[in-house]
């Protein structure tokens, strides 16, 4: 049975001089994926916080409320549950 045709990348890196370029594409392209994901995430924490405060803001003032007294709990038996 024949060897399977090697694909375009493993001919490009059994070449020793382009090991040292795909290496820094490479890393470049994580860096930029890092980059835009990080410029994303602050770009939603802006929006968030940005109409968090909008929606504030158009909010009412809240009512005053008036709880009722609390007294002291009354002890209860458990015989007669």
């Amino acid at each position: 049975m024949p060897e399977p045709r090697r694909n375009w990348l493993r001919r490009l890196l059994d070449r020793p001089d382009a090991r040292p370029r795909v290496r820094r594409a490479v890393g470049s392209l994580l860096g930029t994926v890092v980059v835009s994901i990080g410029a994303i995430g602050v770009l939603m924490i802006w929006h968030l916080s940005r109409r968090a405060r909008l929606i504030r803001d158009n909010l009412r003032p809240p009512k005053p409320v008036r709880l009722p007294e609390i007294g002291p709990a009354a002890p209860t038996d458990p015989s007669e549950s």
